[in-house]
């Protein structure tokens, strides 16, 4: 029974972000807003699809056991994964039509401040981080710990860095600056 609860909350802790992601309404930019200056690069992009691919071959190759503590652990877990969805969908619902995959620096796109914005400036990075924090967990999995620890939060960081200097460029520079000094990149300022 216990192998079967662990295998429902490791599924569980897989399904935190795909399924509601679906349900969130799809915005579109207008086209007149995807070319131009102010584009992000997308080698950050790819580092991190590639960083995430490495920390999920990890969590599947190298699960840990169904027994004992693991029960814990995937349940531990799952509320982790569970709590990093809810932000990346808070903060992506947030974000509507300013959001884009690669920062696009345009004075139509405004610069969102509001909901988890208003605590820290990339709460999508803070949420992915937690959720692979919770899946690691479930799946008791030290390999992919590594991995998420050495390889996707360092490529979070360095994508938020990427996308900071972007938003720093033209209408928003000022306005940017100015946040920046108010809330933490990626985890949120205790003082």
């Amino acid at each position: 029974m216990s192998e079967t609860l662990v295998i429902v909350l490791r599924a569980a802790s897989l399904l935190a972000i795909p399924v509601p992601m679906l349900l969130i309404r799809r915005y579109r930019r207008a086209p007149n807003l995807r070319a131009g200056h102010g584009h992000g690069n997308r080698v950050p992009f790819v580092a991190n699809v590639t960083a995430l691919v490495l920390f999920y071959l990890m969590l599947f190759i190298f699960p840990g056991t169904l027994l004992g503590a693991t029960l814990l652990l995937a349940l531990a877990g799952c509320i982790l994964a569970v709590a990093g969805a809810a932000i990346v969908l808070r903060a992506r619902m947030e974000l509507g039509p300013a959001w884009s995959f690669v920062p696009v620096a345009e004075a139509a796109t405004g610069l969102v401040t509001t909901g988890p914005y208003r605590l820290v400036r990339h709460p999508i990075y803070l949420g992915l981080s937690v959720l692979a924090l919770g899946q690691a967990l479930a799946f008791a999995s030290r390999p992919a710990f590594l991995v998420l620890l050495t390889v996707v939060i360092p490529t979070f960081v360095w994508r938020a860095g990427a996308e900071e200097k972007v938003l720093m460029t033209g209408t928003l520079g000022e306005r940017y600056a100015l946040y920046q000094t108010q809330t933490g990149k990626i985890i949120p300022r205790l003082w």
